[in-house]
């Protein structure tokens, strides 16, 4: 009885036919439309962590050494270099004591060694007044006319976290090339370390090296 009633009623026999009909197509649209929401999220989570990877380095050289002949001698990883490190801190400074003292009958190159040099160099440090003082009085663009001067950092030696004792040797040639002088020196340089910000620092002084101070004399 209670199912010819619901016939009787048109408003209720047309709904329970649609459900019947068109129920399941509903429920299963519903259901591929939540499948492709988390295909979705899932490519979305997938590709942001596959840019974060991206970023990380993951490459170790692995370094070979071999001889003459081609043939492997010794191979292994290299030691990582810390920011900072000791080794860089060293490089940096014969970097320094070559740019400040070559000499070159080239104007261009001449410049690039004095703006390696002004680099390293903060005005209000002592060793720019120091720098400027001898520049001055020895311009190396003027010594270029009649001779050239080839720097050779010998030895650098850490006194303490923040000074090094450098020796170098300078060798004197004139115009001709042949050499007319070789001179030894000893420096002290007192260093600070700032990271640098700007593109240009980081272009001529990537580890934001500074010479606070550095005395320098002539060995017998």
């Amino acid at each position: 009885m209670a199912a010819n009633r619901i016939y009787e009623n048109p408003y209720l026999a047309a709904r329970q036919e649609w459900t019947e009909r068109y129920g399941s197509y509903v429920q299963a649209a519903r259901a591929w439309r939540m499948v492709g929401i988390l295909g979705l999220s899932m490519a979305v989570i997938g590709f942001s962590y596959a840019m974060y990877l991206s970023t990380q380095v993951k490459l170790v050289p692995y370094i070979v050494e071999v001889d003459k002949l081609g043939a492997s001698v010794t191979g292994g990883f290299p030691q990582q270099i810390e920011y900072a490190d000791a080794r860089v801190v060293r490089a940096a400074l014969a970097n320094f004591i070559t740019s400040f003292r070559s000499i070159t009958p080239d104007a261009v190159v001449q410049k690039q060694y004095i703006d390696r040099t002004y680099a390293l160099l903060r005005i209000s440090d002592p060793s720019t007044q120091k720098i400027n003082a001898w520049f001055r009085g020895n311009s190396p663009f003027e010594k270029a006319k009649s001779s050239t001067v080839a720097i050779e950092v010998n030895n650098i030696v850490a006194l303490s976290n923040q000074t090094y004792q450098i020796d170098w040797t300078e060798y004197e040639r004139d115009r001709k090339g042949k050499e007319t002088a070789t001179r030894r020196f000893r420096g002290i340089a007192t260093v600070t370390l700032t990271a640098p910000l700007d593109e240009t620092t980081i272009r001529l002084n990537p580890i934001g090296l500074y010479v606070r101070d550095f005395d320098w004399t002539a060995q017998l």
